[in-house]
């Protein structure tokens, strides 16, 4: 009976379960909300950057499977242009050197006719030079696929060959050049007679040796591919090349005057702008 506490002492609490057993403030509430608030917003920029830096990831091997794609897709289209090229250079000219010589004039002739169309090459200066052009190609594909030592012989009045080629292609040639140069003046047309003169005796030095139809027709295009830039820029730089019309495709001049008009009606709408 001594040693049983008194109901005083069993139901008075102690100080440090008064201090557990009390509820948290409002500061401390607060704290506790913002250290979770802190602690999911945290959680949620972890995330956030896992899945960016997986998604960047996925982005560059996208970038550089798409890379290679177009890488090949490039080469094989060159493979296919250049094969192609070379294909027909050995079926119809039994030789992969024409096709080398044919296709590359073709590739460099159009990218030139692109810039000469970007400076002022019309359609129909486009389709003259191909005309004047077209001309050269036939007559070096019939200077080259006549045989002249047959005709020589057959002829006994010519003189041989070899001589016959020479003065053919110097007239052939001497007329054409002078009939090119003739837009440009007396001096030009008499240059252009010297300089057919000179490559109408060298196709013909070499035609006398009558390489045959297949090789006269690989020259002709040689020399119509050749020849086509060559006139387009002829007829373009012999007309002159207009400047203002050139600079008007490219500037905006109308948005500029426009501008300017209206900035010097603004200026005199205002006062300072009146009293000056």
């Amino acid at each position: 009976m001594a040693d049983r506490p008194s109901p005083s002492e069993s139901s008075d609490p102690s100080p440090a379960q008064d201090a557990q057993s009390a509820p948290p403030g409002l500061g401390e509430q607060f704290g506790r909300t913002r250290n979770a608030l802190v602690g999911l917003v945290s959680a949620h920029v972890n995330l956030a950057r896992a899945e960016f830096a997986e998604i960047g990831g996925q982005i560059k091997r996208a970038a550089a499977f798409g890379g290679i794609a177009l890488l090949l897709l490039f080469l094989g289209g060159m493979l296919v242009v250049i094969g192609t090229a070379l294909f027909v250079g050995e079926v119809v000219f039994h030789s992969i050197g024409w096709g080398v010589l044919l296709g590359g004039e073709l590739f460099v002739g159009s990218a030139v006719l692109l810039v000469l169309a970007i400076i002022d090459l019309g359609r129909g200066r486009a389709f003259s030079s191909f005309v004047v052009a077209l001309g050269i190609g036939l007559a070096v594909t019939g200077v080259f696929a006549v045989d002249w030592a047959a005709v020589s012989r057959n002829n006994t009045g010519l003189p041989g060959g070899l001589v016959l080629a020479v003065l053919t292609g110097v007239v052939v040639f001497g007329l054409l050049g002078a009939a090119l140069g003739a837009g440009f003046g007396r001096g030009a047309a008499a240059a252009g007679l010297v300089a057919g003169v000179v490559f109408g005796a060298l196709l013909g030095a070499l035609a006398s040796a009558h390489l045959g139809l297949r090789v006269s027709v690989a020259l002709g295009l040689a020399a119509m591919l050749l020849f086509w830039p060559i006139c387009a820029a002829v007829l373009v730089f012999r007309h002159g090349i207009d400047m203002d019309k050139l600079k008007a495709r490219f500037v905006p001049v109308q948005t500029i005057e426009t501008t300017k008009e209206t900035i010097e009606w603004v200026r005199e709408q205002m006062p300072l702008g009146r009293k000056s």
